[in-house]
């Protein structure tokens, strides 16, 4: 499994990184499960009861690996958030 966030060479984003690597697949699940579309990325993270930096790289990750595509963003207050749906495979 790969660290895909932008701070990996860092002692504590490696330390972090290594308490979370048991949660990371089902979190990834959770989330691919909530992709529909209409949601954002900040909207699918109230919904699983977490802070949207908590997710943001399963975001990340499923994109690497072609299972979502950004389709548009949404605002929301001076924020905009990826809107993505999934990919058929």
């Amino acid at each position: 499994m790969n660290d895909l966030s932008r701070g990996r060479n860092n002692a504590n984003s490696r330390q972090a990184f290594q308490n979370i690597a048991g949660t990371i697949e089902s979190m990834r699940v959770k989330v691919l499960d909530k992709i529909d579309g209409l949601k954002c990325t900040a909207e699918i993270a109230e919904e699983l009861g977490v802070p949207i930096h908590t997710i943001s790289g399963r975001f990340s990750e499923l994109k690497a690996n072609h299972k979502i595509r950004q389709i548009s963003n949404k605002k929301i207050k001076r924020s905009s958030f990826a809107v993505y749906i999934k990919i058929n495979s």
